[in-house]
């Protein structure tokens, strides 16, 4: 791992941000689990923790639009039942109640529908503390990096790659990402994205698909009808932004070692052509072996590897969460990342440590997460072609004047 300072090390959270993160309904109790596991290894020690400042109204809406940040955040899902149990029409005649019931409930569905926030994306308690410390973390992260104060800086509730501007989507209801880089911008003229999670990073990479100051690099499973259905082989991007959105798809049964010769030959190549400034990490670790979706077989090994590439860069670095469904997994992947990032090693078999959760962790109680017995369909010309396709037309080379 190339040299790091512990106390170059921010890791964003509080109390009050880790409840509302174990709020969100597709991760119920994630974020206490990671930052116990973090803890009870003896990280909290070796680095600095910020609490994260919630975002306003008016931060939120730096990139998401007026219309839909009023409407997530007007809503609670005791409004939502109230609404569908007596009606929403705000244009509808209070004296004609029974139609009025029947076209409200209508509107209410057809508005909450046009901004995503029914079926994957339904409202929940403290969503509004959710979206406010989710935003503001990252936010809260990306400033440590800006005025200096971190090499490195975390937060693991962060990496809500998918959401819209106007819209939320895939569990994810604001795209704090899009937030971070925005506040790097204020110092850092370029930014490299790289997206880590099982699937594609397209709400970062339509955020950004006209510009020349952001490169998203995301490495991702894509096939029919695989969710969000974006992210095919090679090079996107309009206008000033042709050829700087990197698109790896690879195949089911992805192991260690064709993630990392994808993401190694096609980040280092970004990373020379694109000269970065700064770097922002996407660590979703629903690409585990153990996780349900059951898609990659990677172990946590492919994550640290990978961060290990992305410090010798000897750049400032930017770590968020993603996706990630069981919670031991991705206490086990993001611990073993804050603590690389710390300049410590804890092996892949190490013991967990007591602490509250530990039956999570049974039988083996350890940090071992292990591989499937499947078979890997990315061949090795198959990750060739990836690689060359992902790479051409070649990336011009940046010049600084």
């Amino acid at each position: 791992m190339a040299a790091l300072q512990a106390e170059t090390v921010v890791l964003v959270r509080s109390a009050r941000s880790i409840r509302a993160a174990d709020a969100l309904p597709s991760n119920p109790g994630r974020s206490s689990r990671v930052h116990a596991l973090i803890d009870a290894f003896g990280l909290d020690k070796k680095l600095h923790i910020v609490e994260p400042v919630p975002l306003t109204d008016t931060e939120l809406k730096s990139f998401h639009s007026p219309e839909y940040i009023d409407c997530l955040l007007s809503q609670t899902s005791d409004d939502a039942q109230h609404d569908r149990d007596t009606g929403f029409c705000p244009s509808a005649d209070s004296s004609n109640s029974s139609d009025a019931s029947d076209s409200g409930s209508a509107d209410r569905e057809m508005y909450l529908a046009r901004h995503g926030l029914l079926y994957d994306c339904p409202l929940f308690d403290r969503v509004e503390d959710y979206v406010r410390y989710i935003a503001g973390g990252t936010v809260t992260a990306a400033n440590a990096l800006v005025l200096g104060r971190a090499r490195v800086a975390i937060h693991w509730e962060g990496g809500r790659h998918h959401a819209k501007r106007s819209k939320a989507s895939g569990f994810c209801y604001v795209n704090d990402v899009v937030l971070g880089i925005l506040q790097l911008q204020r110092r850092f003229a370029r930014v490299l994205y790289i997206d880590l999670d099982l699937h594609h990073g397209d709400g970062v990479q339509d955020a950004f698909i006209y510009s020349d100051k952001v490169m998203t690099l995301s490495i991702h499973h894509h096939s029919r009808g695989f969710y969000p259905n974006t992210g095919g082989l090679g090079l996107e991007g309009k206008g000033r932004g042709a050829r700087h959105s990197l698109n790896i798809p690879l195949n089911r049964g992805a192991s260690d070692f064709s993630f990392l010769r994808a993401l190694s030959a096609v980040a280092n190549h970004a990373a020379t052509s694109f000269a970065p400034e700064v770097i922002v990490v996407q660590c979703g670790a629903d690409g585990l072996a153990g996780d349900p979706y059951k898609v990659f077989n990677l172990t946590t090994d492919a994550y640290v590897c990978a961060l290990d590439l992305i410090v010798s860069w000897n750049l400032p670095v930017l770590l968020v969460g993603g996706g990630g469904y069981s919670n031991p997994d991705c206490a086990r992947c993001w611990t073993r990342l804050t603590a690389a990032a710390c300049g410590v090693d804890i092996a892949p078999l190490a013991d967990i440590p007591e602490h509250q959760y530990l039956n999570d962790y049974a039988p083996a109680f350890d940090m071992h997460v292990e591989k499937m017995l499947v078979e890997d369909e990315n061949s090795t010309s198959d990750i060739d072609a990836v690689i060359a396709r992902s790479m051409d037309p070649a990336i011009e080379p940046h010049n600084p004047n």
